[in-house]
């Protein structure tokens, strides 16, 4: 192993090389995490927000988080465009 010195005389080790074999599949999943779509699109694929969950079981935004948080829900997070702004938003679906 290569070292080198400073001006004290101690050897220093080289930092270490990050190799990555493809730097194409870092872009696609980061491409995929910071990309945007729609409430709509995602209730068409099964995914609810939160909220329409809360809506529609009548209990409260804890409650159903509590229970995503717990396991009973498959959750994924998402860059939506949402009241004027692009929000991240956590969808939720039963666990298949």
């Amino acid at each position: 192993m290569e070292t080198t010195h400073s001006k004290t005389g101690r050897a220093k080790k080289p930092a270490p090389k990050i190799v990555i074999p493809s730097w194409d599949s870092v872009w696609e999943s980061f491409k995929t995490e910071t990309e945007k779509t729609s409430i709509e699109e995602m209730n068409s694929d099964g995914w609810k927000t939160l909220q329409q969950v809360a809506d529609e079981y009548g209990r409260s935004r804890p409650h159903i988080n509590q229970m995503a948080n717990t396991g009973k829900f498959e959750s994924v997070k998402r860059n939506v465009y949402h009241a004027g702004k692009i929000r991240q938003l956590v969808f939720i679906r039963p666990k298949l």
